[in-house]
C-alpha cells in the first residue's frame, strides 16, 4: 500500500487536491478531519511550495476543490 501524506489544514487540503494528488481518504478524530493524499512524496513537494510561497494554482480550482472538501466534512457530522 502506497503511503499517504495526511492534513487537517482545509487550505492546504484545498492547494494539494487542487493539484492534481488523489485525495485517498479522510479522518475524524474528535473534532478534527484529517484528509489523505497520495503520492506522498509529491504532496511534500507541493507543501514545501506551499509553505515557501512558490505555490501556482487556477484559483477556481482551488475554490472547487475546497467546496468539495467542505462537503466532506459536513456530511460526515
Amino acid at each position: 500500500m502506497e503511503k499517504a501524506y495526511k492534513t487537517k489544514n482545509l487550505s492546504l487540503a484545498a492547494y494539494l487536491y487542487a493539484s492534481g494528488l488523489q485525495l485517498t481518504g479522510n479522518t475524524r478524530k474528535n473534532t478534527e478531519v484529517f484528509f489523505s493524499f497520495t503520492p506522498a512524496d509529491k504532496a511534500e513537494k507541493l507543501v514545501n511550495d506551499y509553505y515557501h510561497g512558490s505555490a501556482a494554482i487556477n484559483p477556481r480550482e482551488l475554490f472547487a476543490r475546497l467546496n468539495d472538501l467542505k462537503d466532506i466534512i459536513f456530511s460526515t457530522i
